[in-house]
């Protein structure tokens, strides 16, 4: 058997191959949260060609966009409330999920927030719909606590949630405190912001 025979890529149906692109995507920020996410480093990781990759995504900036966009949808489905708890708890719980979720992938949420804030228009918008689903369920289980949700509180919110991704990007970087230390921070730095409303 030939070397270019044994290094071929099995035969997948398409969305097969793209997802086994997008797995490889992922271990490779894994690897190097702080590298490049290079088609030519994870084609070699998903032991593809560079042109076959291109082939499915069309350019490394809608191959990069479909990365996160994975990631913010899996976020998003794993953060979703439980409404068969009550609403404090709910809160609490959701707010935790969220957390637990980022502290597990924390390379793919540092590179959202990283290529929202270099100004990629595509990731910048989805990165916005993230935010506003996530600030619209805690708003809503405010509500439901009987918190009135008045513009104040809608703003209050809104700025928590970017002292939110500060205080994860920091802790990404430089991990200090214990995982549910950070998960009690993130909870309670809510409760205390709305007391001083």
């Amino acid at each position: 058997m030939s070397q270019a025979s044994e290094h071929r890529a099995p035969r997948l149906r398409p969305d097969e191959r793209r997802a086994q692109i997008l797995d490889a995507a992922r271990r490779v920020l894994e690897a190097d949260p702080h590298g490049d996410l290079s088609v030519e480093r994870v084609a070699a990781e998903a032991h593809v060609s560079p042109a076959l990759l291109f082939h499915y995504f069309g350019s490394k900036k809608k191959f990069q966009y479909a990365v996160i966009e994975e990631a913010a949808s899996e976020l998003m489905l794993r953060t979703a409330p439980d409404l068969s708890l009550p609403p404090d708890q709910r809160l609490r719980s959701g707010i935790r999920a969220f957390v637990r979720a980022v502290l597990e992938a924390p390379q793919l949420y540092r590179a959202t927030l990283l290529m929202s804030a270099a100004g990629d228009p595509a990731v910048r918008a989805l990165h916005s719909e993230l935010r506003q689903v996530f600030s619209r369920w805690v708003i809503d289980a405010l509500a439901q606590q009987g918190v009135e949700t008045t513009p104040k509180v809608e703003l209050a919110c809104l700025g928590w949630q970017g002292y939110i991704e500060q205080l994860l990007l920091t802790w990404i970087d430089n991990p200090t405190v214990a995982e549910d230390e950070v998960e009690e921070l993130c909870e309670r730095s809510l409760s205390a912001l709305l007391t001083t409303l």
